[in-house]
């Protein structure tokens, strides 16, 4: 609608939160952030009573329909590397992530004044966020 060319396509990631409701679970979950590059999986922990575990993408549109074939591995994940952390309640997400083919995130000018890109960050919006909008801000300071 601007004129500009963004080049950005809706990516499905897929997570699981686990509530860590029993003492075990809250002990032996870790307390840190984990990346497992080989199984394209990263891990959160959020406060003492939650753990987050994400992965896997999808090129599918604006589908948000979550599948089991997505998620199990997820689960599998945590009962092979963390076999004390239950897995019995574990609330499945899918969601879209704009992202860019080459991976790397729009940030630039707009052909109209006053527009500014910050987008198609893709499953590392959390991490770019921060420094991307400190290039927008330069951007706007010119």
């Amino acid at each position: 609608m601007l004129g500009d060319r963004v080049n950005i396509y809706p990516i499905k990631g897929y997570s699981i939160t686990l509530p860590l409701s029993d003492k075990i679970s809250q002990q032996k979950a870790p307390k840190v952030s984990i990346l497992d590059d080989e199984a394209k999986i990263v891990t959160s922990r959020l406060g003492k009573n939650r753990f987050r575990v994400a992965g896997t993408a999808e090129i599918v549109g604006d589908n948000l329909d979550i599948l089991d074939d997505r998620i199990n591995p997820l689960k599998e994940w945590v009962e092979q590397n963390f076999p004390e952390v239950s897995t019995k309640d574990a609330q499945p997400w899918a969601g879209l992530r704009p992202m860019r083919p080459n991976m790397m995130p729009l940030v630039s000018r707009g052909k109209k004044e006053n527009i500014f890109y910050n987008t198609g960050h893709g499953h590392l919006g959390w991490t770019l966020a921060c420094y991307t909008a400190n290039m927008v801000g330069e951007l706007i300071k010119g």
